[in-house]
């Protein structure tokens, strides 16, 4: 079975893969700051060309689902707390629970506004993680660097691209080793229990801890 984690590159030959990863780059908060400056109806329609560019590069539905997970997750979180705030506050009682839950489904609709803008802005960050390499990342980062050194009549060197580019490329490799982690865990049995993150979370931190000392040493030798 094929695996896909967190914002992982897919290989492709669209026009999103083909343009420049600068463009992306500076695309991206401009289309964020849309999303919160306008009103939400604007983020329904960029949910859909989201959705609709997806399926056009033909991402499957699982690995457009994997990325919006975490929005999903942190709703739900999100949507329990507050009920349950509300429940010990007494705000509900058990003969008008059912109308107390529905005034308190209509009350949270800024959170659900917020919910959707955010769900937005990872499907735009999902688009440009599936269709850049880190290489490209780091190339684009470092045209747009050069070009401001340019202006102002700077030297040529890109230090700022190369810890932007790692910053950015940090949460897909991340959720990679997550995945490769918890799949060497199912492999030899494991079950998915409190006794796995117990097991796990040291591993996970040990080899990031690893890569992140690994890629310092090799900035170092390049520089």
């Amino acid at each position: 079975m094929k695996q896909y984690y967190f914002f992982s590159y897919k290989f492709g030959n669209s026009f999103l893969h083909k343009c420049p990863a600068w463009i992306k780059i500076l695309l991206i908060p401009i289309l964020n700051v849309c999303v919160f400056k306008f009103p939400f109806q604007i983020s329904l329609i960029l949910i859909f060309l989201h959705t609709l560019t997806a399926f056009i590069l033909k991402f499957s539905a699982k690995e457009i689902l994997t990325d919006l997970k975490p929005v999903l997750y942190y709703a739900v979180l999100l949507l329990f707390a507050k009920f349950l705030g509300n429940l010990f506050a007494g705000f509900f009682s058990l003969a008008t629970f059912f109308s107390d839950f529905w005034n308190f489904i209509i009350s949270e609709k800024e959170t659900g506004v917020l919910l959707l803008k955010l769900l937005c802005m990872i499907q735009t960050a999902s688009l440009f993680f599936k269709t850049s390499t880190s290489l490209q990342l780091r190339e684009g980062f470092e045209n747009i660097e050069f070009f401001i050194r340019r202006i102002f009549h700077l030297k040529k060197s890109a230090p700022v691209a190369q810890v932007l580019s790692i910053f950015v490329t940090f949460i897909p490799i991340v959720a990679k080793n997550w995945q490769q982690i918890t799949l060497a865990w199912y492999a030899r049995g494991g079950r998915k229990c409190v006794k796995m993150l117990i097991v796990l979370l040291p591993v996970f931190f040990s080899v990031g801890m690893k890569q992140a000392y690994n890629s310092a040493r090799a900035i170092s030798i390049r520089s």
